[in-house]
């Protein structure tokens, strides 16, 4: 199959009828409210005070109409009914839910976990509703069980049995879809059927305790989906119902795993996009701290992948993009870095899943790439390059401050770097005659808007074939706060030069701190600029 052209209609993309949070917020809420209607109905204690707890009231009556059997303990149908009961106990159940919440954890499956936890609280939830309604178990043989608790509204087992069912099953669709997961859905639901029959079976609830429990286990079970997020995660699940496209095309995904704290919930939304779109299966490629990317670019290459998804920051970008330059392969960008210049200069959404289904249904765009030459080598960037001043800056601003207050941690650093180390250097813009220049910054700019969505050069445009130039030397506060109003209202300040051109060539005179694209390259005297023009294709909105 032949790659998107830039001109060329694409389907539109995939949506799932109804955003699942709000399905899941409204779901959450009829359980709840339902829950409460049916026990102010049916169940005597302290939500009608006065009442014979053992009389038979409003939807109660319908207790009357399916007693319970005389079921003895030693039978074979008693025997089994309590062994399943034991198995199922809910005291269990909430064991096996809060290992796999650490272990959700621990795999960096965050969303997961979280959901998890909720679905757990419900089960001593349940304890505490039923110590305060304080509705007595009808008599019966197997009060002496271990599976038997005293109180019988809203029934334990079924409630802690459609939390394990309904939320477990309802995430496993959502990793797989396949007959076996079909299966695994039946035997979950048919689970809570079997937990309901024995509690009755055994005399241990009647049927109003037995919807009680069934209610809010489903209340708490759609409260953890909603809660959890995992409405992305379940767009597989509403993807599952549509037609499978016959297609060969087969994107690539290079990720930084430093970047999400969920994987998992990476790699499903990614799934889930691409069946809806009718692609073959992803490939995955992770990047590490010694490879941001390259040697995974030209791996994707070698595969023959049609599309290369770069899921991280701009470092990572720049990596992958070096090694897809000149070579037509589409590139895609899911942003997860802390500034994601260059996704918001091609107006490319922040939003994961929005990123994804531009991925695959936008249009492409060639755009300029800038090849630096330096004294120890050449590379390439898309969004910016400097020396002096804000790779000091870039140099000094903390990963863990980063992580916290985000492009703020640049602002700390910059009043850490207030006293810059001024430097001189001779400076060449295409065939000009080199002009000799005292400066703390050389600037330039692939594009116009920088960290905070400031416009540092308020022409570029990253294809127009030139690159961009800001030489500053603020010597005193009021210099300073001139180049902030030249940041702000993006015009040219006196005592500030914003030049273009398709080459520059700065000659300093001693090694200068330098940084490509927001990533320190250690200290040069030269830096060689020239724009490649349309080298990198882009996926953009259309």
């Amino acid at each position: 199959m032949s790659r998107p052209r830039r001109d060329t209609a694409s389907p539109s993309p995939s949506r799932p009828p109804l955003r699942l949070k709000y399905v899941e917020a409204v779901l959450c809420v009829a359980f709840a409210l339902t829950f409460a209607i049916w026990t102010h109905l049916s169940t005597p204690g302290p939500l009608t005070p006065g009442a014979d707890l053992h009389a038979h009231s409003g939807l109660t009556a319908l207790d009357a109409l399916l007693p319970a059997p005389s079921t003895q303990p030693r039978s074979t149908a008693g025997q089994l009914a309590e062994a399943f009961a034991i198995l199922t106990h809910p005291l269990l159940l909430l064991a096996v839910i809060a290992a796999w919440v650490v272990y959700a954890y621990n795999a960096r499956m965050r969303r997961l976990s979280v959901s998890l936890a909720i679905a757990a609280a419900g089960i001593p939830v349940q304890f505490l509703i039923a110590q305060s309604l304080t509705r007595p178990i009808p008599g019966t043989a197997f009060a002496d069980s271990v599976s038997a608790f005293t109180h019988a509204y809203p029934n334990a087992h079924v409630t802690a049995m459609t939390l394990a069912s309904w939320v477990l099953v309802t995430l496993a669709r959502a990793h797989h879809h396949s007959t076996r997961v079909a299966a695994g859905t039946v035997v979950g639901y048919a689970a809570v059927a079997v937990s309901a029959v024995g509690q009755w079976y055994m005399g241990l609830a009647t049927l109003g305790d037995l919807v009680g429990g069934f209610l809010l286990g489903a209340a708490f079970a759609n409260l953890a989906l909603w809660v959890g997020g995992i409405d992305a995660i379940l767009t597989s699940w509403v993807n599952s119902r549509l037609a499978r496209a016959s297609s060969e095309k087969r994107a690539a995904v290079i990720y930084n795993p430093t970047k999400f704290d969920d994987l998992s919930l990476l790699r499903r939304r990614v799934a889930a996009e691409v069946r809806a779109a009718g692609w073959r299966p992803t490939v995955w490629l992770e990047t590490t701290p010694d490879d941001p990317g390259r040697s995974m670019a030209r791996r994707a290459l070698e595969a023959g992948v049609d599309l290369v998804m770069v899921a991280g920051g701009d470092g990572t970008v720049r990596a992958v993009s070096s090694q897809l330059a000149g070579t037509e392969m589409p590139m895609a960008l899911i942003p997860a870095g802390t500034g994601n210049l260059l996704a918001r200069n091609l107006s490319i959404p922040l939003d994961t899943d929005a990123a994804i289904r531009l991925a695959l249904h936008g249009r492409l765009q060639p755009i300029d790439m800038v090849t630096c030459t330096f004294d120890d080598g050449e590379e390439r960037f898309v969004v910016m390059a400097g020396m002096g001043l804000d790779a000091q800056i870039m140099e000094s601003t903390d990963s863990g401050l980063k992580k916290v207050i985000r492009s703020g941690a640049y602002a700390v650093a910059a009043v850490q770097n207030a006293v810059p180390d001024p430097f001189t250097a001779t400076i060449t813009l295409d065939d000009a005659p080199p002009e000799r220049r005292q400066m703390v910054m050389a600037l330039m700019g692939n594009v116009g808007t920088i960290t905070a969505g400031m416009t540092l050069f308020p022409r570029a445009v990253p294809t127009d074939g030139m690159v961009d130039l800001l030489l500053a030397n603020p010597g005193k506060v009021v210099d300073w706060a001139r180049l902030g109003a030249q940041i702000l209202t993006g015009q040219e300040m006196e005592g500030f030069t914003l030049t273009r051109a398709r080459k520059v060539l700065i000659e300093a005179d001693r090694p200068v701190p330098f940084e490509l694209d927001g990533d320190t390259a250690g200290s040069t005297r030269t830096l060689r600029a020239e724009v490649q023009d349309g080298a990198l294709h882009v996926v953009v909105p259309r």
